[in-house]
């Protein structure tokens, strides 16, 4: 197996002055390689690696360098730098071996030190975690793993990490670093209760006075129990002779989910495309997203004559089969196709793309999807892409 004669050199202490110096200034008089190195701080302390090739020859006197700076601190003049340090053989990976680096993302608003033991526990006995890194972003605490693991495992591994985000609330994906390009795709969002709090057609039966009848179609709709294009007409027809006027009402009410204008505003600035494909209504959507300058917005219309409901829809509804052909159109330029929804009538476009995500999703979705979120923030979707 081929190997490289290597030193790993660790320093940490208290942040003060710049630690980062004093090590390449005692690493700089040698004729070394720098292999990999990072730094990381915690609060007021820092903790800082480099790895090196080296020729074995310079180990006593490089040793003898880096224990002086551990003494500088001790002496008085400067700030305490711990040092450690480990000079050998280092085993090179075998040339051609069938191993690739993925990316394991998770995600949720506080992680607990049995949680993160149960994500090493799936990921150790598949590949080698390289690195690992957790942090504090978005109001998240977001934890990436880098793995080297066998290409032949990685379906396994993926399906072990959709388990564990089901039983755990942990959002979970896993990014295949040499075939997954970041920026420049397609995100293609369900509206209500997705991209939005509300669910629109309740909104206005609630307004109606028939919202119990409304909301209860609806519930079974999502779950799959119902036809979604005869639950539309069914409770579309409920608001006959409603006055137009009625969707100003119903607009006022309506709240983007959090993280919602983050999200597109950070897509777009990646070259990302970002539509909306909703089972709701362009007469009450439009006007409420429009500020967003989304790059598509495709629903269903009412029938108005006279300024009132007739109780019918225009055209044809967009449901399963509509959602997963305009994800299909709007993705064709696109690096990748992602789908996020909550609902059955989601089903088809989160399967057909190329990373599906249940949102506080119903069961029947999460079985589905690639990707479980579990929290009401649509900034999660951007780090579990990769961004």
């Amino acid at each position: 197996m081929p190997t490289k004669f290597t030193g790993l050199i660790l320093a940490s202490g208290v942040t003060s002055g710049d630690p980062i110096e004093r090590v390449l200034a005692a690493l700089a008089p040698f004729s070394l390689t720098v292999l990999s190195s990072e730094i990381l701080y915690i609060r007021d302390r820092f903790i800082y690696t480099v790895l090196v090739e080296m020729s074995p020859d310079h180990v006593e006197v490089l040793s003898e360098d880096l224990d002086a700076i551990a003494q500088e601190g001790s002496a008085g003049g400067k700030s305490q730098i711990d040092i450690a340090y480990d000079f050998g053989a280092f085993s090179l990976p075998i040339p051609g071996s069938e191993q690739e680096e993925v990316r394991v993302v998770a995600l949720a608003h506080t992680l607990t030190p049995s949680q993160l033991l149960a994500i090493h526990q799936k990921i150790a006995p598949a590949g080698q975690i390289s690195a690992f890194l957790t942090s504090l972003i978005d109001g998240f605490t977001v934890a990436r793993y880098t793995v080297r693991i066998e290409s032949q495992k990685i379906s396994g591994l993926r399906e072990s990490l959709k388990e564990l985000s089901a039983t755990s609330r942990i959002s979970l994906s896993l990014i295949q670093s040499a075939s997954e390009i970041v920026g420049a795709e397609t995100l293609l969002f369900d509206m209500d209760s997705t991209f939005i709090n509300e669910e629109v057609i309740d909104e206005l039966a609630k307004i109606a006075g028939v919202g119990e009848q409304v909301c209860a179609i609806t519930e079974r709709a999502m779950a799959g129990e119902l036809d979604f294009s005869q639950s539309l007409r069914e409770r579309v027809g409920l608001l006959k002779g409603q006055p137009a006027t009625i969707f100003d009402r119903v607009r006022s009410t309506l709240t983007l989910t959090q993280g919602a204008e983050d999200l597109v505003h950070q897509a777009h600035a990646r070259g990302a495309k970002v539509g909306i494909v909703s089972g709701g209504f362009h007469d009450v959507i439009d006007s409420f997203l429009e500020p967003l300058k989304l790059d598509l917005v495709v629903a269903n219309r009412f029938e108005i004559v006279d300024g009132v409901l007739t109780g019918n829809v225009l055209g044809e509804i967009v449901d399963r089969d509509v959602k997963t052909r305009t994800l299909q159109e709007f993705s064709k330029t696109s690096t990748r196709s992602i789908a996020i929804g909550d609902g059955a009538n989601d089903q088809g476009m989160l399967e057909a793309a190329d990373i599906g995500i249940a949102f506080c999703a119903k069961p029947a979705l999460n079985e589905v999807a690639d990707l479980q979120i579990h929290h009401r923030d649509l900034r999660a979707v951007l780090h579990l892409i990769g961004y």
